[in-house]
């Protein structure tokens, strides 16, 4: 059975430490796409040290000459072996997605900061520097469908440029683009004051930010963020199982839904439902959502999770029906 897009998580403890996500069949193999070139001064000093680490890391991987990117609003870091023109587009699409992240999320009365220093992006030129980067044990595990993490600990973006799948099939810029947002609203939200780096945050509310806003395109001259995700509400549509719904109490809670084969294309799509009901809401509902999320930064272990969702956003069960039933009336749209 073909499957919508996903973005999986490969492996996981209470912190989630890393990130990293799949594609389904449908979009095939992941990557960025390359148009323009462009080359940047040196990072801010306060980066430094993490440059320095990375090359190290690089050293040991034995991989070839790595370069430093900034990005024309210095607000991003790029450095990698992947090409020039490359790290400048990943970086533009980067910054061009901040900017509409920030004044979004401003608008919407939430209070998102900017980082102090350049975050960092490490842009590689092929699935293979890539597989070494990562290490031994963990490029093992790359298969086709991976196209790079985000890593929570270290706050850091690795991507590269598989602009062909495996079996040489060539991957469109839209899907490239979306492999880069999902990954980089990921880092958006852990840097700017939405979700809280140390904290407890349920697997469901981080990749529902990070669905949320997938089908960006930098192209579009109105903003994209919160569309209808269509992809992962067609997991919903497909024949032959794997839609059956996941009460929120579980989608709040259980983490490991979304390693399941069983339940991940349900995941994502409930997350994207999760978080699109409430930012696309009525204000009140709004402000529930907000002081939710002022609740969850101050967790650090996963104990609180029903009390806080139940404190802030109503009776689960009722919460559960409604996001049922606007799950069903965006598949109508």
């Amino acid at each position: 059975m073909p499957k919508s897009p996903v973005t999986q998580l490969s492996r996981w403890d209470q912190r989630i430490p890393r990130r990293q996500w799949l594609l389904g069949s449908l979009f095939g193999a992941v990557g960025l796409a390359t148009s323009r070139s462009g080359w940047c001064s040196p990072p801010p000093e306060t980066t430094s040290a993490e440059l320095a680490s990375i090359l190290a890391r690089a050293k040991k991987a034995k991989l070839g000459d790595f370069q430093v990117t900034e990005s024309k609003e210095k607000q991003y870091v790029g450095i990698g072996d992947a090409p020039a023109d490359f790290r400048a587009d990943a970086l533009s699409i980067c910054e061009s997605l901040a900017k509409l992240y920030r004044d979004y999320f401003e608008a919407k009365g939430f209070e998102v900061g900017t980082p102090e220093s350049g975050l960092i992006m490490v842009i590689l030129k092929d699935k293979e520097s890539y597989k070494a980067f990562v290490g031994p044990g963990e490029g093992a595990d790359v298969g086709a469908e991976v196209g790079g993490h985000y890593d929570v600990d270290a706050n850091q973006l690795v991507v590269f440029d598989s602009r062909h799948n495996d079996d040489g099939r060539a991957a469109s810029k839209r899907v490239n683009t979306f492999t880069l947002v999902h990954e980089a609203i990921h880092q958006l939200t852990y840097n700017t004051g939405l979700l809280e780096r140390v904290g407890d945050v349920p697997v469901a509310l981080s990749e529902g930010f990070a669905t949320f806003g997938e089908l960006w395109q930098q192209s579009n001259q109105r903003s994209t963020l919160g569309v209808t995700n269509s992809a992962r509400l067609a997991v919903f549509t497909q024949p032959g199982g794997q839609a059956a719904w996941i009460p929120v109490q579980e989608l709040l809670t259980k983490d490991d839904l979304f390693t399941d084969p069983d339940t991940v294309q349900v995941a994502y799509a409930e997350s994207w439902v999760f978080v699109h009901y409430f930012m696309r809401s009525t204000p009140a509902k709004l402000t529930k959502f907000r002081a939710y999320l002022d609740a969850l930064r101050k967790r650090r272990d996963p104990s609180h999770r029903l009390e806080d969702a139940r404190t802030h956003l109503g009776e689960l069960a009722r919460l559960d029906k409604d996001l049922k039933q606007y799950a069903n009336k965006q598949l109508r749209r």
